[in-house]
């Protein structure tokens, strides 16, 4: 193969070995351009712009260092991590909230540039491609939420996406205590990244037998531990459990199958073309070498099957975009010529444009039609829920004007309502985190698993 690193491509084979020789800088650079210029321009539009999910977020990281306990004084259903990363954020931020805006963006933007580039790396490391590698990475541009919204705010789902690409990529390095780590860190941000740590630990038993196995559940249990500890020794265990455990248990969505289908289409637009191709790339390289890719079929199906679990939105599947973007890539390089590998290039670049043009553009027949129809199966949740407190600010106005909220309820969303509804509590309380049953906490454990 030749080599260009100095030399200006100049037919389309010449471009082709370019890119397969200079493919982690293709894609690096490539992921920065592409996610600088959306977040300027994003931020350009509406400046200052903070996403209600992230004004707690980041909020929480400030109440925090003013002496707030997280669970207790900010009631929220995701892990901590999230938290740990705002607070840091607001100590250097000192207290403007508008410079941690524009660092946690910053933040956002940095991290999902690394999962990208990351996913491209877990291809190379597989297929030893790198053409196939750019377009891997490529492949997570497909859902816009990807490039997009960073400029919105900080997300925990950006870590969870870059913490699990890193712990797939250290299981395929035989590196299983860091794999495991880095597992439960994805966790540690989303509860949906769980179904990483239960995957790094089957790669670690199945490349390093039992010793692997019990090196990648040692690193995650340090991760847990580390986690969980300062929560236990500051008597906030039981907070933990309830919002972080019991929230998303108690806020499961119902939906109709065609409904939660149609939505699918909804946030993703012609980009759900990437699902059968991703499921192809899947089958296609299992079939032909089980030992080497039976996990990348294995995790991409339980995260096809969250979709049936949980979907509010296109960022929620970002953990099923990164099983699919490496199954497009593995598809590529089983290409049998370059110009095949081009012809897939050019259809995920298509599907970005297209896709990108139905979530932004002013005229979208097609979207219609298709929520038009989803009104038709879709089902109404929570139909009765409390109140809001009267004259209560909006969660931008908390954010900006750095309120210490009366109340731990003050995100106010439908979930922490509906469980307070259902265990019989309120949202006018100084304090959350209360356990909502009457047996305690032990006893209510063993009674679930020896209900006899």
């Amino acid at each position: 193969m030749r080599e260009y690193y100095g030399s200006i491509p100049r037919t389309h084979r010449d471009l082709y070995d370019w890119i397969d020789t200079n493919w982690f800088q293709v894609l690096l650079v490539g992921a920065t351009v592409v996610l600088t210029l959306a977040t300027v321009f994003q931020f350009s539009r509406n400046p200052f712009y903070v996403n209600k999910d992230s004004a707690l977020f980041q909020h929480a990281g400030w109440y925090i260092g003013q002496g707030a306990d997280l669970y207790v004084d900010i009631w929220d259903l995701k892990p901590p991590l999230i938290y740990f990363v705002t607070t840091l954020l607001a100590f250097l931020s000192f207290g403007d909230m508008a410079v941690l805006h524009v660092m946690s963006v910053i933040v956002a933007v940095a991290t999902m540039i690394g999962g990208i580039t990351l996913v491209g790396v877990i291809t190379h490391r597989l297929t030893e491609d790198g053409f196939a590698s750019v377009v891997a990475g490529m492949s997570m541009l497909v859902v816009p939420s990807t490039f997009m919204f960073p400029y919105a705010g900080i997300r925990p789902k950006y870590f969870a996406f870059l913490c699990g690409a890193a712990a797939l990529l250290l299981a395929i390095d035989d590196r299983p205590l860091y794999s495991g780590a880095a597992a439960a860190l994805s966790a540690g941000f989303w509860q949906l990244g769980g179904i990483l740590a239960f995957l790094v630990v089957a790669m670690g038993y199945d490349r390093g037998g039992r010793r692997g196995m019990g090196r990648t559940i040692a690193g995650g249990l340090v991760v847990t531990v580390l986690t969980v500890l300062p929560f236990v020794l500051t008597g906030r265990a039981i907070p933990l459990f309830v919002e972080v455990v019991l929230g998303p248990i108690y806020g499961v969505i119902s939906y109709t199958i065609p409904g939660r289908l149609l939505k699918a289409v909804i946030e993703l637009g012609y980009g759900i073309v990437l699902v059968p191709i991703g499921v192809y790339g899947w089958a296609h390289a299992t079939v032909e070498d089980y030992s080497k890719y039976w996990w990348l079929a294995l995790g991409g199906g339980l995260y096809l099957f969250q979709v049936f679990l949980e979907f509010q939105g296109a960022i929620e599947i970002i953990l099923l975009l990164m099983f699919l973007a490496i199954g497009v890539g593995v598809l590529v390089s089983e290409a049998a010529t370059p110009s095949r590998q081009a012809v897939l290039a050019c259809l995920i670049v298509l599907l970005v444009v297209s896709t990108l043009y139905w979530n932004q553009g002013p005229v979208t027949p097609v979207r219609d039609a298709v929520e038009d129809e989803y009104e038709k199966w879709d089902i109404a949740n929570y139909d009765s829920l409390p109140p809001d407190p009267e004259g209560w600010p909006s969660m931008q106005t908390i954010y900006w004007e750095k309120l210490k909220p009366e109340y731990c309820h003050y995100r106010l969303g439908h979930k922490q309502k509906f469980l307070e509804q259902e265990t019989g509590g309120t949202l006018l309380k100084e304090t959350c985190g209360q356990w909502p049953y009457d047996d305690p906490p032990l006893e209510w454990a063993t009674g679930g698993l020896y209900p006899f």
